[in-house]
């Protein structure tokens, strides 16, 4: 078979190419600095034409949904057996404990709880694993060469990269870490490493600027050259034309994130409303999305 990679503007643009390949794999290892999950319903609140932008950050729920289902909506919690394809996150050790502290806060208050841990990066892991069927691979620090085990034993596999996932591309993707040193984050030589080693024959790219897709002297254009040297063949799945619109969506969505949804989150955190938490805050959502994205010359 021909090995491709298949190179997308956006992370939520993936799970629309694997459905379209119409294949099966039995694992899926994500490189991100992110981890990009929801239990649904939050990226609506954002006007239809930025759903595709709002999405990216539910990406890898989506490849849970398309591949098994999500464990907790399929009411299998605490049961031994999982949905058939193992999905892997490799994320930096700091941007998960980033996303465990942000969300451990939340989920004491809605419809899940665990017994009280003193580590939320361990309560984060563990909520991944038990309630979304997702595993968590802290690299750094741990070496992705860690993760060639994973890969001897499947017989079909993706490897899913998101470029901000790689310290050479601060300057070249849409949602760099920052105040990030060489140390926090992996480099293009590592997962060039991780690639001539496990040779896997599909490779999804996401989340690099068309300026640097666009430009032959760019690390992006780096890395494709190494990909092409390897074998893959190059193919590009919704390129946007220009990184203008792009980046108009993420900040907008963003905004409506950090002024409005954060705050009427916390402004409901003090009530002990179990399950009802969540609705709760939909209803106080709804309105406020619509004002914040009228005001941005959106059509609601």
């Amino acid at each position: 078979m021909v090995k491709r990679a298949i190179v997308h503007s956006i992370h939520s643009q993936v799970p629309e190419t694997l459905q379209s390949l119409n294949e099966w794999f039995e694992l899926i290892i994500s490189l991100d600095s992110h981890l990009d999950v929801s239990l649904g319903g939050d990226t609506e609140l954002a006007p239809r034409e930025l759903w595709l932008i709002a999405r990216r950050t539910v990406a890898h729920t989506a490849f849970r949904q398309m591949f098994g289902g999500i464990p907790f909506l399929r009411g299998v919690e605490n049961k031994d057996e999982l949905p058939p394809t193992e999905i892997i996150v490799a994320i930096p050790e700091g941007t998960l404990a980033r996303h465990a502290m942000d969300t451990r806060e939340m989920l004491d208050h809605g419809p899940v709880s665990f017994e009280a841990t003193e580590d939320p990066i361990s309560y984060y892991v563990d909520f991944l694993h038990r309630m979304m069927g997702i595993e968590v691979y802290e690299s750094p620090p741990n070496n992705l060469l860690g993760l060639v085990p994973h890969v001897e034993s499947a017989d079909s596999w993706l490897l899913d990269i998101d470029v901000d996932f790689m310290y050479d591309f601060r300057a070249e993707c849409y949602s760099p870490i920052t105040n990030a040193d060489s140390t926090e984050q992996k480099s293009m030589a590592n997962v060039i490493q991780f690639i001539q080693k496990t040779r896997p024959e599909t490779i999804t790219i996401s989340e690099a600027k068309v300026s640097a897709i666009r430009n032959p002297k760019s690390n992006f254009s780096i890395l494709i050259s190494r990909l092409r040297s390897l074998g893959y063949r190059i193919e590009e799945r919704g390129v946007f034309k220009d990184d203008s619109v792009v980046v108009k969506g993420i900040t907008d969505c963003a905004e409506f994130y950090l002024q409005v949804s954060k705050g009427l989150a916390h402004n409901l955190i003090g009530e002990d409303k179990g399950a009802q938490y969540f609705d709760d805050l939909r209803k106080a959502e709804e309105p406020a999305a619509k004002e914040f994205f009228r005001k941005r010359g959106y059509s609601m």
